[in-house]
């Protein structure tokens, strides 16, 4: 299961926890399959990955075993642990 973390602006990534490590997954992913812009670009994207999950998840875990991912996803990378509760 996936969680989206929020955009990283600077970055220009969404922030995924993928089963406890972060993907960051490039914008330019997104939009090579539909524009985000006209003010529903948040959404779009949340959208899109919704439907992806899968394929985001396949990718995370090769990447994260030292495989190659399939593309578009081979653009996207790994941050590291997912931040834990607060205690």
């Amino acid at each position: 299961m996936i969680r989206v973390l929020g955009r990283d602006a600077a970055a220009e990534c969404y922030r995924i926890d993928v089963g406890g490590v972060i993907a960051r997954l490039p914008d330019a992913v997104i939009s090579t399959a539909m524009p985000l812009t006209g003010g529903q670009g948040h959404q779009t994207a949340y959208d899109w990955i919704a439907r992806n999950a899968r394929a985001i998840e396949s990718a995370a875990l090769a990447i994260g075993t030292g495989r190659p991912a399939k593309a578009p996803f081979d653009r996207m990378t790994l941050e590291g642990p997912a931040p834990g509760p607060k205690t």
